[in-house]
Parts: C-alpha cells; sequence; structure tokens
C-alpha cells in the first residue's frame, strides 16, 4: 500500500485533509481518504501523514498489505508505537504475519499547533462516551491540561446519512453546550479501506477514532476514548488498552478512560446528569432516528440499556426511546451475544432491588440460554464455569484436541 499526495484544501464552508491509497498486493481500487471539518476549524487540521497511516494500518494488515510506504515524514513515536500494535493484532488473531510494515522517515520536526494543545473527547450520546466526559469534569480541574475543551463527533463511521447525521449533531451540540466544551463535527470515509462490520468490531474501532484525533494534531493534544469493557471483561477487539493508547504520537496522546467503572457504574453516572440522559443516544439504527429521540427501544442495545437505566433507578428515561415497554417476553426474545452478556449479568440483582424481580428472572433466563446452560448438561457446564473457573471445558478440548506430530 502506497500514501501519495497529501494536501489540505480549504474553501469558504469546509476544510479537508485527504490523501491517496494505492494498494499494491491485493485487487482493492486505488481510493482517496479525507478529513473534513467546518471552515472554522480547518486550523484544526495537521497536514501530516499521521492521521492517515493510523487509519491504514490494520486494513493493510488484513488484506495482506507487505508494506505501508509513504512519501511523508511520520512521527517517529507513531512509527513506534504502531509496530507494537502491528505484533499485538498479529499476535491475538493470527494475521498477515510480516505484512503491513511501515516504511517513512522519522519526522524531525515537532508538529507546530495554531493553538495550544487541547483536551477533547470522541461524543458519540452513547453510555462509555458520557461517562469519560462526566468522569473528567469530576476528577479534573478547570484548566488542568487534560481538563475537555472539545468534543469530536465524527460522520460517515456508524452514521452514513447525512439527515440522521443532523438529528445527532443538534442532540450532542446540546450535550456539549451544557458541558461547556466546543463540538467538533468531523467526517471521514476512513471505512472505505474495509467496510466490513466484523472488521470494525475486530480490528478498527479505536484505530479509526485515533485516525481522525491524529488529523486535528494542530489543534488537540490528547484525545479520550471511552473504554467499552472494564478489567475483568477485557477481551482482545478493536477498542482496548493495548489498542488506542499505542496510537499515540508525539504531538496527539490517545487515552483510554472507564476500565474500572463497569457498565452499570457507567450508566449510574450518566443517568445522574439530565442533558446527558435527555440526548442519549445507543441505538445503531439511523434509519429510525427523528428529532430528539434517536433510540428505537426495540433493538437489543436498546433493551438492554432501559434495563441498565431501570437498575440504576434513572428517572423520565421513557420519553428517549420510541418503544420503551419492558417485559420478560420482550428479554427473552433477545439474541445476546458473548460480548453483552457481561453486562446482562450485572443486573440481575439491581432489576430485583428495584422491584422488577420479573425482569431478573427474565434476565437469568437470557444468560442460561445464550450460554448454553439450561437442561443437564446446562447445568454441568454453569457449575464448571462459576465454580471451577471453566477447567472442564479446558480439560475436554485437551483431550479431544489432534495430536501433534
Amino acid at each position: 500500500m502506497r500514501i501519495e499526495h497529501l494536501r489540505l484544501d480549504r474553501n469558504r464552508r469546509t476544510a479537508r485533509l485527504a490523501a491517496q491509497f494505492i494498494w499494491e498486493d491485493c485487487a482493492h481500487p486505488p481510493c482517496e481518504l479525507y478529513f473534513e471539518t467546518d471552515a472554522e476549524f480547518g486550523d484544526a487540521l495537521s497536514e501530516t501523514a499521521d492521521a492517515f497511516v493510523a487509519a491504514s494500518l490494520t486494513p493493510a494488515l488484513w488484506a495482506g498489505e507487505r508494506r505501508i510506504a509513504v512519501d511523508e515524514e511520520v512521527c517517529p513515536d507513531l512509527l513506534e508505537n504502531l509496530e507494537i500494535v502491528r505484533r499485538l493484532f498479529q499476535h491475538w488473531f493470527n494475521v498477515g504475519s510480516g505484512a503491513a510494515r511501515i516504511e517513512a522517515a522519522p519526522r524531525r520536526r515537532a508538529v507546530q499547533r495554531a493553538t495550544p494543545g487541547r483536551a477533547a473527547f470522541f461524543l458519540s450520546g452513547g453510555i462509555d462516551s458520557l461517562a469519560a466526559l462526566l468522569a473528567n469534569r469530576s476528577r479534573v480541574a478547570a484548566g488542568h491540561p487534560l481538563s475537555i475543551t472539545d468534543a469530536i463527533l465524527v460522520y460517515g463511521l456508524e452514521i452514513e446519512h447525512d439527515q440522521p447525521f443532523g438529528y445527532v449533531r443538534d442532540a450532542m451540540a446540546s450535550i456539549a453546550n451544557e458541558a461547556g466544551v466546543t463540538l467538533i463535527p468531523v467526517s471521514s470515509n476512513v471505512r472505505a479501506l474495509n467496510p466490513d462490520w466484523t472488521f470494525w468490531y475486530t480490528a478498527y474501532m479505536g484505530p479509526a477514532l485515533c485516525a481522525v484525533a491524529h488529523a486535528l494534531g494542530a489543534r488537540i493534544a490528547n484525545a479520550t476514548i471511552g473504554a467499552d469493557y472494564d478489567v475483568p471483561n477485557l477481551a482482545p477487539h478493536g477498542s482496548h488498552p493495548l489498542v488506542e493508547p499505542n496510537f499515540s504520537s508525539h504531538a496527539v496522546r490517545m487515552r483510554y478512560h472507564g476500565l474500572t467503572m463497569s457498565r452499570l457504574d457507567k450508566v449510574r453516572l450518566v443517568a445522574s446528569w439530565p442533558p446527558g440522559l435527555a440526548h442519549l443516544r445507543v441505538c445503531n439504527r439511523p434509519e429510525i432516528y427523528e428529532p430528539g429521540r434517536l433510540n428505537c427501544g426495540e433493538c437489543e442495545k436498546c433493551v438492554r440499556t432501559m434495563l441498565e437505566l431501570l437498575a440504576a433507578g434513572a428517572r423520565g428515561w421513557e420519553r428517549i426511546f420510541l418503544q420503551h415497554e419492558l417485559s420478560s417476553e420482550r428479554i427473552e426474545r433477545l439474541y445476546a451475544p458473548r460480548k453483552v452478556q457481561p453486562f446482562y449479568a450485572e443486573l440481575i440483582g439491581p432489576l430485583a432491588d428495584a422491584g422488577r424481580p420479573d425482569l431478573s428472572a427474565a434476565v437469568s433466563r437470557l444468560l442460561a440460554s445464550a450460554r448454553g446452560e439450561t437442561g443437564l448438561t446446562g447445568r454441568l457446564r454453569k457449575f464448571d464455569r462459576e465454580r471451577l473457573n471453566g477447567s472442564l471445558v479446558s480439560l475436554k478440548r485437551a483431550l479431544t484436541a489432534s495430536p501433534v506430530n
């Protein structure tokens, strides 16, 4: 893969940082990647290759590209850190052995910022991002270099149509105004390098956001991404404390917040701040968005969030969902993939305490079904998980493994 012809274009309405990407070892067509923002934030765009190298690493690795060749200098800190990320993903997923080696000259001079470096966070309207903002407000004094001053809202990663993004932008502008931060809208097509959603979760959630932060490196000194899991539930995937921080450069430090907070801890924090709760956005169905209401109330994530808000003792949450009825039947019809099962597990006791033992029992049955822990064999599997730490499953795998010659 080659990254060429980097340029910064400006007009009266927008500023765009762009570069050409040319694949060398696979059949993907060339494409132009860009990061675009409103003209008033044009000075935030950093005319360096750092953002594009950050955006290219895991797509090139998954495609088996032998190299990432850049005709620009790149921050030496970033180059060193990305080599760690490259080896980490190769180790985790056994992908791209020897691939995606970066060929670029280390930058000799530090990037000059147009303004004193500012602290930013990525604002999606979800629980993780709002919890990161509120925790920063409660723990970091105003005026400290880590006190958040900017909120980055990205178009083109998960929302790809103008009208629903407009609804989201209006809601996030209200949150930013209440929090006293500057909302910076950015649009980017970095997902054009690999639009697959499985790849997004596995290897691109964090890297794509980090690339956006580097694109704003003339303004941003550090950028916070909200963690989706706490320490007990960490697993290799595209957003992880070993991933985002290793996308840091000398100019832009990537921070990862929320590792010591469970999902329910974060929900309780968000529920305590009415402006955040009023504009909460957890739903991934932009086609149903309407002004002032961004959650369908029917998908797994919406139903789970409603259960969390109920367990957290939140008030008035019903009005932010198009459909807000909760019943045992609805819960038991859900599909709970492994990655969200820890979030359900922590709701069982609090739902009972909140006066909804019916929902607590339904969550227990949902988890039992999702884990295959029904019937006699299932009860044995549950005993192994809870009391033996999975020893029986490990023993079975060892006994049935193919012999190595």
